[in-house]
């Protein structure tokens, strides 16, 4: 147990890949963080945030503000595919929480009343593409100032369009050029964090009703994909990072994102210059994968 609370801001294109919802789940069931609001990202956002909703429901929490935000890149057009867990929302929908408005306000306004609340102590945690928090740090300058960042996007050990940092790769700069302290989980750390057989069986045997429905996600998302290998922790590694860095090794880098190249669009390219993130470079993947077990069953 951690003596020291961390408040998170968690936004989510939760639906499509199914480590959103793993990454919601195990956010919402550590004792070291306090989930202050939900915001969600990128094409369907209704659907996305119904679907954090329907996990928040099943755990019974009631108070959880949840926000759909920018549905479309700063620059490119709106993806128009459905995600693929809105399957587990059939019979749900009518059941909306009374409490969700969706003409309450918008992410972005989120976002900055939440820092505020928090006056300077709260993490954003972005776990999809970077339109919400880029439009957050140009609309709000002094987020950059009052809040810390850390981001499951990019690569720094190889190269590659992430897809996180390829969906919207100007917003993906505004937020590295914003001076918001970041801490980068890059894909090629977070690779190193797949589930094995036990550990999908154990999520398929529990009786919670939180873990069920995230099976029901899982199954939904492998007949979606083709896909039939376990899934990787990428988002869940950092929920992790924000409130146990000793998970990570870090190293402080200067990081350019590239929006012009034919070829290169997207990339995150370590440079020389002064740090601007401090990058992850390795995890304790047996401690971690142990940490994300037992908070999400226990």
């Amino acid at each position: 147990m951690f003596a020291v609370m961390v408040d998170i801001i968690l936004d989510t294109d939760i639906g499509d890949d199914i480590d959103d919802a793993l990454a919601l789940l195990f956010a919402l069931k550590s004792p070291e963080l306090r989930v202050k609001a939900v915001t969600t990202v990128y094409g369907d956002v209704e659907t996305r945030a119904m679907l954090a909703l329907r996990i928040i429901e099943a755990m019974e929490i009631r108070d959880l503000p949840v926000q759909p935000g920018a549905s479309k890149p700063l620059l490119e057009a709106r993806p128009s595919h459905r995600p693929n867990q809105a399957v587990v929302l059939e019979g749900w929908k009518p059941k909306l929480p009374v409490r969700w408005k969706r003409d309450a306000g918008n992410a972005v306004k989120l976002i900055a009343e939440m820092v505020e609340e928090s006056r300077g102590d709260v993490t954003i945690v972005s776990v999809g593409p970077l339109t919400n928090i880029a439009l957050a740090l140009a609309t709000y300058p002094w987020i950059a100032e009052e809040a810390r960042l850390v981001m499951m996007a990019g690569c720094y050990s190889w190269q590659e369009a992430e897809y996180n940092a390829s969906r919207d790769p100007e917003a993906t700069r505004i937020v590295f050029e914003s001076g918001i302290p970041l801490t980068m989980v890059g894909i090629d750390v977070t690779l190193k964090c797949r589930m094995n057989r036990d550990q999908v069986e154990a999520f398929k045997m529990s009786e919670l009703p939180e873990v069920k429905l995230v099976y029901r996600m899982m199954e939904a998302w492998m007949e979606a994909t083709g896909r039939r290998h376990f899934p990787i922790l990428h988002d869940p590694l950092a929920v992790a990072v924000s409130f146990d860095r000793d998970l990570v090794k870090t190293m402080p880098m200067r990081i350019r994102v590239e929006v012009r190249g034919e070829y290169t669009r997207g990339f995150t390219v370590p440079t020389e210059g002064e740090p601007n993130a401090d990058v992850c470079v390795d995890v304790d993947k047996d401690r971690f994968m142990d940490l994300f077990m037992r908070r999400v069953l226990g």
